[in-house]
């Protein structure tokens, strides 16, 4: 009697991430028949052949960060090595007897098994179906050289089998990025407030962070003391770009020397008072030596 069976073995590894399926779309567009293709997340081109029984492993590069997050297969009957195809059924080349079709598969990174499945059948319609898997946890492999591998055995030609596995595979570390938020001006000896929004790298390589040299701009009417517009005072205590009456006015009531510095300049407004109001203590006038 024509039978059709298919197991499948898995470590229940950790996985997530996906690689894409167009390349292995690409290449069954172009080849007429591959026993077995075969795909992992690094590898340039999925890899074929037409060999019944294959052991192959290849350096596919060093990566900072290897993930495999998964894997799907599926896994057809092909027409018997030596045999024959009855209608349906799988045959010897000469008798009645069914052909026990058998193909089995394994795949590994790094040594480490990914999976395990196989194929029995009698009939020409007998498949595996598509099997996917998605691991609890990724398998991270970290900063080392990468070997994908599988061993293929079959009985059978022309099944077109396949194997994707899934996951990312990273080169080096992605660089951190973000912004630097700062206002416009900042009144000198002020303390301006900084934005800083950064995104985290997946590494933990310490990355230098380089914040422009600031620009100093003086405004129109910057300065460390007050004009003298108003009535407000000089270096020497006395307001000489604003003439007044107070310093005439106190002189005549004898209060006030006009030459209150003894510079031998006579001052043309305010003395100490501030203003026109008359002091009520007389203003004592330094003594200058001869």
């Amino acid at each position: 009697m024509a039978t059709n069976q298919q197991t499948t073995t898995n470590n229940n590894m950790k996985t997530i991430t996906c690689l894409s399926t167009c390349a292995l779309l690409a290449l069954s567009s172009t080849t007429s028949h591959a026993d077995l293709t075969f795909t992992a997340p690094g590898m340039t081109a999925p890899y074929a052949t037409t060999q019944l029984s294959i052991h192959r492993h290849k350096n596919i590069g060093h990566y900072w960060k290897y993930i495999i997050t998964g894997y799907n297969y599926r896994l057809y009957a092909g027409v018997p090595d030596g045999g024959q195809v009855k209608g349906s059924a799988l045959r010897y080349k000469t008798g009645s007897n069914d052909f026990p079709g058998l193909t089995t598969v394994s795949a590994k990174i790094n040594g480490q098994s990914i999976l395990g499945a196989s194929l029995r059948t009698s009939l020409i319609t007998g498949t595996s179906g598509l099997i996917s898997h998605t691991f609890s946890s990724p398998i991270i492999i970290e900063d080392s050289d990468i070997d994908a591998g599988f061993n293929y055995n079959t009985n059978m030609v022309g099944g077109n089998d396949y194997i994707t596995i899934y996951g990312s595979a990273l080169t080096s570390p992605p660089v951190p990025i973000g912004t630097l938020i700062a206002p416009s001006y900042v009144r000198d000896g002020g303390k301006p407030t900084l934005q800083w929004f950064i995104t985290k790298s997946l590494s933990n390589d310490v990355f230098e962070v380089s914040i422009p040299n600031e620009t100093q701009i003086e405004s129109s009417n910057s300065g460390s003391g007050q004009s003298n517009n108003g009535h407000g005072n000089n270096d020497d205590g006395i307001d000489v770009s604003n003439p007044g009456k107070s310093a005439a006015k106190w002189s005549l009531r004898g209060y006030y020397d006009t030459d209150y510095n003894g510079d031998g300049t006579v001052e043309d407004d305010e003395g100490h008072g501030g203003g026109s109001a008359i002091s009520q203590d007389p203003v004592v006038n330094p003594v200058v030596s001869p």
